[in-house]
């Protein structure tokens, strides 16, 4: 199905799955979409191997857990989610070195907590690995206290062609 993307969110400096400066990183983007779920954008590397040529299931696990956990800003900006409970099916070997896509939907909010799910896909639209997972609010202030970061390593990143939409599996 075709998604319409409505705005890019902001990357940080060195979070590992989403910072642009973490030399080991997997650097990220993030999309929100007229469905309400967010996608990420990445392609694994030689550092991210478990078995050749496959992507190691702790990193799958973190962009899976980064995707869905920052999915809640689509519903209320300023806050962040700290993972409480994450459940993964891994489905198929994560390729090395192609783009590939992670997708993260909020299923239920409460005042504290908030559920979610999602999953990562290949370009031939084959989902690779599932996820669920409860995470517990907290807003940016309280998780960052005094540091600069919002306004220092919260940056939003222009791309110099934006993607219009997106082709995923549901």
């Amino acid at each position: 199905m075709e998604y319409k993307v409505i705005r890019k969110q902001y990357n940080s400096d060195m979070c590992f799955v989403c910072g642009l400066k973490n030399d080991a990183g997997l650097h990220t983007h993030y999309y929100e979409l007229e469905n309400q779920s967010l996608l990420g954008v990445f392609k694994g590397i030689d550092v991210h191997q478990s078995y050749p040529k496959r992507m190691h299931g702790g990193i799958i696990s973190a962009l899976l857990d980064e995707t869905v956990g920052r999915a809640i800003i689509i519903h209320e900006p300023d806050t962040w989610g700290v993972t409480a409970e994450l459940t993964i099916r891994y489905l198929k070997p994560v390729p090395l070195h192609e783009e590939l896509k992670v997708v993260g939907k909020i299923t239920n909010i409460r005042s504290r907590l908030f559920e979610g799910e999602g999953y990562v896909c290949d370009s031939n639209q084959n989902i690779l690995a599932t996820c669920t997972g409860k995470y517990i609010k907290q807003s940016v202030k309280a998780i960052i206290k005094d540091s600069n970061f919002v306004e220092e390593e919260w940056i939003f990143v222009e791309d110099s062609i934006p993607p219009m939409s997106f082709d995923l599996p549901k």
